[in-house]
């Protein structure tokens, strides 16, 4: 009777827990675009954090490229499949003097999010004019 009774009880905490679990659309998903309320999926918090650090790093005088170039990639780490992403490390290597990783992040961030501009900017800037353009449309 007792085995039971124990049974009885996890099933009530069970189905306890369920009833708390989220449901529907997160808050933090629902954001302002253009004064539209639209829907996405926030983005992994690590990956926000070593965009962010990749981005202070990129931004100080002088610029610190190898810090830079090692947070994005931990922020690619964590989402392989966001385009600002993949333009940061475009940036960074084109900095570095790396034409051709440039181009082929940039073409990744192309590829995710077609039209994109500032993917869009660094591949004109490593490939120049009309050719980078009809490789982007």
């Amino acid at each position: 009777m007792m085995g039971m009774t124990r049974v009885f009880i996890v099933g009530v905490a069970l189905l306890g827990l369920a009833a708390c679990a989220p449901t529907g659309t997160s808050a933090r998903a629902l954001h302002y675009v253009d004064d539209e309320l639209v829907y996405s999926n926030p983005p992994p918090a690590l990956a926000y954090e070593a965009y962010m650090r990749s981005r202070i790093a990129l931004s100080s005088d002088p610029p610190r490229l190898e810090q830079a170039r090692a947070e994005i990639e931990v922020a690619l780490h964590y989402d392989r499949r966001a385009a600002h992403l993949w333009t940061t490390r475009a940036e960074i290597a084109a900095l570095q003097g790396q034409d051709d990783v440039a181009a082929s992040s940039a073409e990744r961030a192309l590829a995710l999010r077609p039209g994109y501009a500032p993917a869009q900017a660094v591949l004109t800037s490593v490939r120049g004019g009309p050719k980078a353009a009809a490789v982007s449309d």
